[in-house]
């Protein structure tokens, strides 16, 4: 028996789906076996003398060696390493590209390179390139239709929001980007939609090495970003050291109406202004690691982040009311001067300071068990003020002032321990245990100036303290195997949820004592001419963040108050989906059929609070279900043309419904994503890609379509220096309306950024070979950010 990798020579990244063989004297196919998604294989042979192996992978050269008996008794894995194909044109050279996408049992995965031009972004820039995932203008990032999935790096599990934790991550630092939507029973539950795996580069090479990336697209207002790697290697030894820092400042308008019935009256209140956003994030990361031998090893990090928004709202509201009978929302007010008109500032900042500790360690035996041990704390402080105030159009005079802030410290633990043996043949078992805790407090504050007096009072309505103790135990037991041609896994996955949330205005304790148990299977068949066959199911579980569940009313605005619901019951879901995937020379093509159901559906849904503010609350406000169709293709057209196209259509239902006008809502549902790559010259190459997502339906309305589209120019001078020159948003469409109603309200807000903007970028390695550091990121903080 042969045991052991297939790697690329350039960069070490192990090969999915490699072919090794082992081949007799006229270089026939006497057995042959395929590596799994970590790029192994175990391979029976028929001698102990001498085998002759052959080892192949499209774009790669074939490598034909021969084992001799030395080899073949040994005990560590034989590295078989490939060279990428390299066609020497007529005053062109072509090498070789990794495919944008590769297909394994449980998951798709995206090479970030091949995404589209991102390299001076975040990692949301790589998210809204895959077809599974549509980002709106206001950045809510949702996955086939939802809104609450998991995210992890490096496969370290986190309940953070992908929004904020790819903000961030530099777009350069991320190798590729794995959709996971039917996870297996030894990954957390959480995460209804399923799982975003972002991988980073990783394993440094021997040395040292330098990684810098920097980019500039305005310096009035700020926008400018830099990141630094020094990473080095030695003898048992791998440490890091890495920092990031970007300013992005983009200006915006927002314009809308309100119209509300509330008690005898009728309210027709449009308003609009300019809404910029600005955006700071800096963040450094270290980390060690120790390899005393192949079979063990123990890793440790820590990680600093800091991440403000200041948001900006100066809008011209103009009231107009109406009395009459009927009171009908839609009545025309054209022709009538407003009852009042002023001037709103409205200033949000929300900061968060972020920290984490990560200790990791693996023992292989030598009967090829594996034991493998992890502790995770994290420390968190969020919060930020708001001040909002209303002065008469006509006059000048102050006539509402309004100020507020929060100071929320999180203190989170995941522990965790799996344990993998062989049970026999080509069958394994993986169980394991988890703990995780997170105690997360508030302090909010709410004060409104006396005009009179000048004095600020608090408003008891608007002041709390909120304590809320959240504990998960879970275990789990997972069989991994091959009936024939088929790979399977089989797992069964069970989780205690205990909460307990208290908070001052509050009478008594909100409390949850859950226990729900998770199946999963998925089975992967390859067949033969480059195709393969892949089926799974999933059952998930999204429980609340805090802001979702906290019980007391929060003043964001002029239009709204947003209030939470302790007593919010976690959504469950139920992933399933079948896959088939087609690789030629030039093309590969991917389909996945899918079908997700989900109870408990949480939404913000609004209602009239009075004759001009929405009050939005957070609720179980129905169930629904996606079915859909997921589709890429990844086409070498010609040697200096490539172009990777991707897209999902939808039927996306919303079912007994709560607070809305209707009880079921639906819509089909579309995005298409496209990136052509053109090599001009020997070094200088184009990359043009466009995403557009179609309209979609919400528990209360609908948001319209977004276009968004970009072109780059890449010129590598030499090895270690690559520059980009990005024209973001080229025909200025970063525009969306979304709109809700129910029967005493509409509301529409029609939202445009104007981020269509020149960014030059400059990226510079010194012996770094495509690997970098194991990123490290909060588990809970972020996804409250």
């Amino acid at each position: 028996m042969i045991r052991g990798m297939v790697k690329d020579a350039t960069d070490g990244t192990p090969l999915i789906y490699a072919t090794v063989a082992q081949t007799g004297a006229e270089t026939e196919i006497i057995a042959g076996v395929t590596t799994d998604e970590q790029g192994r294989f175990s391979l029976a042979v028929s001698s102990v003398i001498s085998v002759r192996i052959r080892v192949q992978y499209i774009g790669y050269e074939q490598l034909d060696t021969t084992l001799y008996p030395d080899k073949l008794r040994q005990k560590d894995d034989v590295i078989f390493y490939l060279n990428p194909i390299v066609n020497k044109l007529t005053e062109v050279t072509v090498t070789a590209e990794k495919n944008a996408v590769n297909s394994g049992m449980d998951k798709q995965s995206f090479n970030a390179r091949q995404l589209g031009n991102t390299t001076s972004g975040t990692g949301l820039d790589v998210l809204q390139r895959l077809p599974s995932v549509t980002v709106n203008t206001e950045g809510k990032i949702l996955m086939r239709g939802n809104a609450e999935f998991l995210v992890t790096v490096n496969g370290k599990f986190t309940n953070q929001s992908a929004a904020d934790i790819l903000a961030l991550l530099p777009a350069n630092s991320i190798e590729s980007i794995e959709i996971i939507s039917a996870p297996s029973a030894s990954m957390d539950a959480e995460g209804k939609a399923g799982i975003i795996n972002i991988v980073t580069r990783t394993d440094i090479d021997r040395g040292w090495g330098i990684v810098l990336n920097s980019g500039l697209s305005s310096i009035r207002p700020d926008r400018y970003n830099a990141d630094l790697l020094l990473h080095k290697a030695a003898g048992k030894f791998n440490a890091f050291i890495s920092g990031n820092y970007r300013i992005y400042n983009i200006g915006g308008y927002r314009k809308g109406f309100i119209r509300t019935i509330h008690q005898d009256t009728l309210t027709y209140s449009p308003s609009g202004g300019i809404r910029p956003t600005r955006e700071q994030v800096y963040g450094v990361r270290a980390g060690l690691s120790y390899h005393p031998d192949k079979s063990s090893s123990l890793s440790t990090g820590i990680y600093y982040g800091y991440k403000q928004n200041d948001r900006t709202a100066i809008l011209d509201y103009h009231q107009y009311f109406s009395v009459l009978e009927p009171l009908d929302l839609n009545a025309d007010f054209s022709g009538i001067s407003p009852e009042r008109s002023f001037l709103n500032s409205n200033l949000f900042i929300r900061t968060g300071k972020f920290f984490t500790a990560t200790t990791d360690y693996s023992k292989t035996f030598s009967n090829k068990s594996k034991l493998s041990l992890s502790a995770i704390y994290e420390h968190s402080v969020l919060g930020g003020p708001l001040s909002n105030k209303d002065e008469d159009n006509n006059t000048g005079t102050l006539t509402l002032l309004e100020r507020s802030d929060e100071v929320s410290p999180l203190d989170a633990w995941r522990v965790q321990a799996d344990y993998a043996f062989q049970i026999f043949g080509n069958m394994n078992m993986e169980t394991g245990l988890q703990w995780r805790t997170v105690h997360h407090k508030g302090e909010f504050s709410f004060e409104r100036q006396n005009l009179s007096s000048g004095l600020w009072e608090r408003d008891p309505e608007f002041n709390d303290r909120l304590d809320l103790r959240q504990n998960v135990s879970a275990a789990y037991t997972q069989v991994n195997g091959k009936i024939g041609k088929t790979d399977f896994r089989a797992g069964l996955r069970a989780e205690h949820t205990y909460r307990t949330l208290t908070h001052l205005l509050g009478d008594r304790p909100f409390t949850l004592d859950q226990w729900d148990i998770f199946p999963s299977l998925q089975l992967y068949r390859k067949l033969s001419h480059g195709r393969s066959l892949r089926l799974g199911y999933s059952k998930r579980i999204d429980r609340p963040t805090t802001k979702a569940l906290a019980p007391f009313k929060n003043h964001r605005h002029s239009e709204a108050i947003w209030i939470g619901d302790p007593d919010l019951k976690p959504e469950i879901s139920h992933n399933m989906e079948l896959g088939f995937v087609k690789v030629m020379d030039k093309i590969s093509l991917s389909t996945t059929l899918y079908h997700n159901r989900t109870q408990n559906l949480i939404f913000r849904v609004n209602d009239s609070y009075n004759r001009i503010t929405l009050f939005t609350i957070s609720t179980n406000a129905g169930n629904s279900h996606a079915t859909g169709m997921e589709c890429t293709a990844d086409w070498m057209l010609h040697p200096v043309l490539r172009i990777y196209l991707s897209g999902n259509v939808y039927n996306f239902q919303l079912y007994n419904l709560q607070n809305t006008t209707v009880s079921d809502r639906s819509s089909i549902n579309y995005n298409i994503n496209t990136n052509i790559s053109w090599k001009l010259l020997n070094k200088l190459k184009t990359e043009w890609n466009v995403n557009y997502l179609s309209r979609t339906v919400t528990a209360q309305g609908f948001d319209t379509r977004l276009l968004l589209s970009n072109i780059a120019l890449k010129y590598p001078v030499n090895k270690s220096l690559t520059l980009d020159l990005i024209w973001q948003n080229i025909f200025n469409t970063n525009v969306q309306t979304i709109y809700t109603s129910n029967p005493v309200f509409i509301s529409s807000t029609e939202y445009s950024k104007y981020d269509r903007i020149l960014i030059l970028n400059l990226s510079y390695k010194f012996n770094d070979a495509g690997k970098n550091q194991k990123t490290i990121k909060t588990d809970y903080g972020e996804k409250d950010f």
